[in-house]
């Protein structure tokens, strides 16, 4: 009877002590399933560069240095090809870099054909 009672407190305990569901996937705090459908499409240089992101939903952003995007994630560095973010001190990996997305017509014009 005694053991009995012990392993019943032993299960009410794990319970109710917030133990997360094993056949659940993890939370993801830092979002990171998200960072491969955002793109970085160009930026423009100059005394305020801006960078120009597109996320999973098709709404573009003007994002510039030092600012926080709507995930929670900060952009650190903006230049014409990559654009680096930082989501966070305890996420693996802390920050991440995206490279330049071009267009359809993105060969077309860096061809530099003389005329």
């Amino acid at each position: 009877m005694r053991t009995k009672r012990l392993l019943l407190a032993g299960l009410l305990c794990l319970l109710l002590s917030g133990m997360r569901d094993p056949f659940q996937p993890p939370l993801d705090t830092c979002r990171l399933s998200q960072l491969s459908h955002w793109q970085f499409h160009g930026a423009v240089i100059g005394e305020h560069t801006i960078g120009f992101l597109r996320d999973d939903a098709g709404r573009w952003y003007r994002v510039a240095p030092g600012e926080t995007l709507t995930s929670g994630w900060r952009v650190i560095a903006i230049n014409q090809n990559e654009l680096v973010i930082e989501i966070g001190k305890e996420c693996t990996p802390a920050q991440w870099r995206w490279q330049r997305q071009g267009t359809q017509n993105a060969k077309m014009d860096s061809n530099n054909a003389a005329f």
